[in-house]
């Protein structure tokens, strides 16, 4: 039995007023890791960084009593358990890079002696871009932990940030209807988790599994399916598949009739623009086979895959049939970047991590669209080629489409594109005081609609089908030089600061990010968004340790050996080398362990820089990985 949203609620203030502890239990205490799967790897901290220290217990109530021993030998923070969801307290280090310190929370249950402890591990680290990034996520995380709704429907538990979820548009208007509300945020939220690894089937010892586990119960919940033809017909050619009229297609591509959509209609709640997220969540899973426990007729008891096939069926028959291959807010309207971004970053996510396919027709259809929406300056517009509040959302929006279609550098749609945001990634906004109204038509990184669209147009750069994520944005311009989109700082010599020192630079020291949008119901989206890119991953939590250590030439040939943590859902992993930063990398073997040694064409004294790329039972590239900068020594 499913329960209505009232009973929801009721059910969730139900759990607000009961008592905390019914009976004497034995506190379980819970720490947050760092690495999901690997509590003895430290949290990261920096000197003068006031850092959180994260835990939770199974109870709460005036006899319970927190002591976080911080391991420094610094006073003891005890406190009373009010919310055994937010057993933490915040601690500035002293001491010298490298340290490891063992923080202890212990959970006593005052009226009787019976404790608990976990550990929680800390380590100083030098003050750069690299610690600043991963505080800056450990942070953001654990403020998606504090803010989520708890409750159970049924016997099911499910969590929830609804209450943060904005309304798009007023009542009235021609895109909305009764359901104002999107519920896209929590599948962002759980998105930023899953990108860290920390997933639903993880350790049941990590807090942060369970609020991905009911968080997908949720979002299950928020999805439903409805009736697709067998038949679609197009009004436009889009060769090379459709030449000449007239063509149709078959859009649903596993022959069960349906197609599922939030809400469970083509037409609500600006499906298109929030089914993309719908999608990255569930295939940032890694668990294809998975099967569903929530949900209405249609949805629960089947798997992840089938769900994000019916969700992509619903994207191939609502493309828009008449005029262009765009998508809109409802189905088969006419196209609007927007929207389409959100498609095309559902249909990459599922055809590479769960190995769906696309019928090539939808991609050039789509390239129907993009010719249409693109400028001769490079840039892409909203609903034409004109950009309405600024060109710095849309124009990624139109390059993330172009990653779809498989077209990158050497096209010069994407050769214009790409010079159109280098030419402009510097640009000065202070003279917009912090309003993003005028910011978001001067900066892509004043918006952060647009710089996550941006982001994943860099990271899944695609021609010709070959993942090559871009690391430095290039121009066709002369004298504009390129720069490293992400890892580009300003105080270090660079023309601007890059995706990560923007955002760190911007984080609310309570953990979120907001007030960085065009409009102000993106505001709740942000902390998730900037979690994401802040990861330098899209839709899955790629391999993020790489490194390797070089052995010079002796009676042998001079080696390198690389090692990483595996990853799920991999068949096996291609080893790409390059000899500089950011590439281009060759791909020189591939390993179904995490591990591998080159031997091949290395010189004493030479350093070389790898990336690895997980390829899925479908030959399909995952994602890549982190570079990992290696010297074969002298």
């Amino acid at each position: 039995m499913r329960f209505s949203s009232s009973g929801r609620l009721a059910t969730l203030v139900a759990l607000f007023v009961l008592p905390s502890v019914m009976f004497a239990v034995v506190p379980v205490v819970k720490t947050v890791p760092w690495v999901a799967t690997d509590p003895t790897v430290p949290h990261d901290t920096y000197p003068g960084k006031t850092i959180t220290l994260k835990g939770t217990s199974s109870v709460q109530g005036p006899t319970f009593q927190a002591d976080w021993d911080f391991g420094d030998g610094s006073a003891h923070a005890v406190f009373t358990v009010t919310n055994q969801y937010n057993v933490s307290a915040t601690h500035m280090y002293v001491g010298a890079t490298g340290t490891i310190w063992t923080a202890i929370l212990k959970i006593t249950d005052t009226s009787n002696g019976d404790n608990a402890s976990a550990t929680y591990l800390v380590k100083m680290q030098v003050n750069n871009l690299t610690s600043n990034v991963n505080v800056a996520i450990d942070e953001g995380l654990w403020y998606e932990h504090k803010t989520m709704q708890r409750y159970t429907v049924g016997t099911i538990n499910e969590g929830d940030w609804d209450n943060l979820a904005p309304t798009f548009c007023a009542a009235g208007d021609m895109d909305c209807d009764n359901i104002n509300t999107s519920q896209a945020i929590n599948a962002s939220n759980v998105q930023a988790f899953e990108v860290n690894g920390h997933l639903e089937s993880g350790p049941a010892s990590n807090p942060y599994t369970e609020d991905v586990k009911r968080a997908l119960a949720r979002i299950f919940d928020q999805l439903g399916a409805a009736a697709i033809p067998n038949t679609k017909s197009l009004s436009y050619a889009a060769p090379p598949t459709c030449p000449a009229l007239p063509c149709s297609f078959n859009p649903d591509t596993n022959g069960n009739g349906l197609a599922v959509y939030p809400t469970g209609s083509p037409n609500t709640n600006r499906s298109f623009y929030q089914g993309g997220q719908f999608i990255d969540a569930i295939v940032g899973t890694g668990t294809p086979a998975a099967v569903t426990t929530t949900g209405p007729a249609n949805i629960i008891g089947r798997t992840y895959k089938d769900i994000a096939q019916d969700m992509l069926d619903g994207y191939f028959y609502c493309q828009d049939a008449s005029s262009d291959g765009g998508w809109d807010y409802n189905c088969q309207g006419t196209g609007d970047d927007s929207v389409s971004q959100w498609a095309a970053i559902g249909l990459i996510a599922a055809a590479r991590s769960f190995g769906l396919s696309i019928p090539p027709i939808v991609l050039d259809a789509n390239k129907v669209w993009l010719q249409q929406a693109q400028a001769v300056n490079g840039e892409f517009g909203y609903r034409s080629s004109t950009p309405l509040w600024g060109p710095y959302a849309v124009t990624p929006s139109g390059m993330v489409q172009l990653a779809l279609d498989e077209i990158g550098r050497g096209d010069a749609r994407w050769d214009h594109a790409e010079t159109f945001m280098r030419d402009n990634f510097d640009n000065d906004v202070s003279g917009c005081a912090g309003a993003p109204t005028c910011a978001a038509g001067l900066n892509v990184k004043s918006y952060v609609y647009g710089l996550f669209s941006f982001t994943k147009s860099m990271l899944l750069h695609d021609p010709g089908g070959a993942l090559t994520p871009i690391t430095l944005l290039q121009s066709k311009t002369a004298g504009v030089t390129p720069i490293d989109w992400y890892a580009a700082e300003k105080a270090k010599g660079d023309t601007s600061d890059g995706v990560a020192r923007t955002l760190v630079n911007r984080q609310d020291p309570s953990g979120f990010w907001s007030g960085h949008s065009y409009v102000t119901s993106h505001y709740p989206f942000e902390t998730a968004w900037s979690i994401i890119m802040l990861r330098r991953t899209v839709f899955i939590a790629c391999v993020e340790d790489l490194q390797g250590r070089g052995t010079r030439s002796g009676l042998k040939p001079a080696r390198i050996d690389l090692t990483w943590t595996a990853i799920s859902n991999v068949d096996h992993y291609n080893v790409l080398r390059g000899t500089a930063h950011g590439g281009p990398y060759n791909l020189i073997g591939s390993s179904t362990v995490p591990a591998y040694s080159d031997k091949v064409g290395l010189t004493n004294g030479n350093t070389y820089f790898y990336v690895l790329q997980p390829i899925n039972a479908n030959a399909g590239e995952i994602c890549q990985s982190n570079e990992a900068t290696v010297t074969v020594p002298h």
